[in-house]
């Protein structure tokens, strides 16, 4: 229950028994609720028509496929082989066909003509080895295109949230503890019958999707691995925004990467770079623009480096919308950039930016949690399936230890309504080292702070929190309103505003051990 102000207590309790919501009991909820996908939906500004191809054509339906199967995986691979023989294009006309795993192959174009789709069914069995939908491996030259959907049937694999109906209101006090619980008890968390995501390239090359739509997914949306020379333009993913762990695109070990004019409404982070050592990620990844794309996002528009063991680079984020429309709260973060595994993120360049309920406009965070030495590829996301972990970490304790670090960042033109949160930039000071993000612009940036009154939680002291998942809700109540550093070198500030229309008891602007 909210309050004015939190009390001793009332901190105390939060300490002890402050963990996460996850409901764990029950049977698959499958109903549809109000405000589970967002009202805004402009599938007219990024789809079009497009005239089916005539000439090395395979129809799936000359293979046998037919809206009455329950299973038209066979006749679909059958008619991918063909094609790929020929380089040829797989047609997907006349309605809707369930299929367990597609693997698709090099050279061959899926075209699913608008108002016809593929569907994941509604059991979840069949995907037992990919736990995808569609895949490809060690391919090149996959085309993607056609108007039409894949569909993944994600409300059928999580179990009833604990609140009966979304929330829609914002409630009396900013009070990010109660935020986070409010987010979480309109999950759907998975039941064990997730199956997975609905597309998966790993190993792949010249790779282009246009004109194409993802729909209600059960896990990663869109996965990317160990692969390069990425095309994604015209694409729209429209999820169901409180199936749990949802992401849009996620991009691992991928490099050459770039995506323009998407729409992206998801529970999830809407597009997340990582480049992990469980992800079977070896190398650096650098060269990603990501621009003129709409994201809506439960938790972070646009995230880099979580979950990360290797170093990414050379990342653009230009001509952009970051909002939450229904829902509340909004959006975790608008943009997020991390380092917290031994990675090293560097050279972000961030320009012209529109965000409105994004609870913190911009979080940067350098900590040291080290996962690689407790997880692999199992176990990092055995919870998202309703599994246990198990087998061996996926590296040494040394191999990552203390490497991190956050650096050469330009953020400029930003304007952002509705915060609820301050720009966080946060280093970290672990076993007496201090470790701190380095070189940071922040230039034109305008914040328009949330006309909430914010619940009076004045605190003793900031925890570290450098082992902790990076999420700038961690941080809890903050006692700035516009700008809150620690551990952090070289951060200029260059035109930069806040408005703030009622009186609050947070400075406006609050800066620990910073050089």
């Amino acid at each position: 229950m909210q309050k004015k102000r939190r009390n001793a207590f009332d901190k105390f309790s939060t300490l002890l028994f402050g963990k996460d919501l996850r409901i764990t009991e029950g049977e698959p909820y499958k109903a549809v609720r109000d405000f589970d996908f967002s009202s805004y939906y402009p599938e007219d500004k990024y789809i079009k028509n497009q005239d089916a191809p005539v000439e090395n054509v395979f129809d799936i339906r000359d293979f046998g496929a037919d809206i009455k199967n329950e299973d038209n995986a066979p006749f679909i691979n059958s008619a991918i082989d063909a094609a790929g023989k020929t380089g040829g294009t797989v047609m997907i006309s006349g309605g809707d066909f369930v299929c367990s795993t597609v693997t698709l192959k090099s050279g061959v174009t899926l075209f699913i003509c608008k108002d016809s789709s593929i569907s994941a069914n509604e059991t979840g069995v069949g995907y037992e080895d990919k736990k995808v939908l569609v895949y490809a491996e060690n391919a090149e030259n996959i085309t993607l295109t056609g108007g039409g959907k894949l569909k993944g049937n994600g409300n059928f694999f999580g179990r009833k949230p604990l609140y009966d109906k979304n929330v829609t209101e914002p409630y009396p006090y900013i009070d990010v503890i109660d935020m986070r619980r409010e987010y979480r008890a309109q999950l759907r968390f998975a039941h064990p019958s997730k199956y997975g995501g609905v597309i998966e390239f790993n190993k792949c090359k010249n790779i282009t999707v246009d004109n194409f739509i993802i729909e209600n997914s059960a896990h990663w949306t869109f996965k990317i691995t160990n692969s390069s020379d990425l095309i994604i333009k015209n694409f729209i993913i429209h999820n169901n925004r409180n199936v749990a762990n949802a992401d849009g695109i996620d991009i691992s070990g991928t490099s050459n990467i770039d995506i323009s004019h998407c729409f992206i409404s998801t529970a999830d982070d809407g597009i997340v770079l990582k480049n992990a050592i469980w992800l079977k990620s070896s190398g650096a990844m650098k060269n990603i623009n990501i621009d003129d794309c709409e994201i809506i996002s439960r938790t972070n528009a646009v995230k880099i480096g979580t979950e990360t063991t290797y170093d990414i680079s050379d990342v653009t984020i230009s001509n952009s919308s970051l909002f939450m429309t229904d829902l509340y709260p909004g959006s975790v973060s608008g943009i997020s950039i991390e380092a917290c595994d031994g990675s090293v993120v560097s050279r972000i360049n961030i320009h012209d930016i529109k965000m409105n309920r994004c609870t913190c406009p911009l979080f940067i965070r350098l900590g040291n949690r080290n996962r690689a030495a407790e997880v692999n590829e199992q176990s990092a996301n055995a919870i998202e399936f309703a599994e246990k972990g198990k087998g061996n970490a996926a590296a040494g304790r040394k191999m990552f230890d203390g490497k991190s670090e956050v650096k050469d960042i330009i953020v400029k033109n930003v304007t952002a309504q509705n915060v609820e949160l301050p720009i966080i930039i946060a280093g970290y000071k672990q076993k007496g080292k201090i470790k701190r993000v380095q070189n940071v612009l922040l230039e034109n940036i305008d914040v328009e702070y949330a006309d909430i009154p914010e619940t009076v939680d004045k605190r003793f002291f900031i925890p570290e929190y450098a082992k902790v998942y990076p999420e700038c809700w961690r941080f809890r109540n903050l006692p700035a309103y516009f700008l809150w550093v620690r551990h952090a070198e070289n951060i200029k500030l260059k035109n930069v505003n806040c408005r703030h229309s009622r009186e609050t008891w947070k400075k406006e602007k609050i800066f620990i051990d910073v050089k």
